[in-house]
């Protein structure tokens, strides 16, 4: 009897451990996409606006290409102009456990 409710508490144990690991690994790259993100958002808004286009790319988390056999992040931007002002919107998207697609996504507006 004793060894079944120590055996029942272990495994309540390792479960809040697994559990707690996959709510780690998440804040990290959390983190890490909305870095990316900014990095991103500061760099277009710096850039001249004749030069800002559309586009996207598979980075790691300190913002170098990435492999596709390395956890990697997908960051793309758009930017629309209306005008003379033109909206910027930044998504750094990962794929968590496997297939669950997350995105941290972040808008401004710039004029010319």
């Amino acid at each position: 009897m004793a060894l079944t409710v120590l055996s029942i508490g272990i495994g309540g144990i390792l479960m809040m451990q697994v559990s707690a690991l996959h709510a780690t690994a998440y804040s990290r790259h959390a983190t890490e996409a909305a870095v990316l993100a900014e990095d991103k958002m500061e760099e277009l808004r710096l850039m001249p606006s004749t030069s800002l286009i559309a586009s996207s790319e598979d980075i790691t988390a300190n913002g170098a290409p990435a492999s596709h056999d390395e956890f990697f992040f997908t960051r793309s931007w758009t930017i629309t102009w209306n005008g003379t002002m033109g909206d910027i919107t930044v998504s750094s998207s990962w794929l968590e456990r496997g297939n669950e697609v997350h995105a941290v996504v972040l808008r401004t507006q710039r004029s010319e």
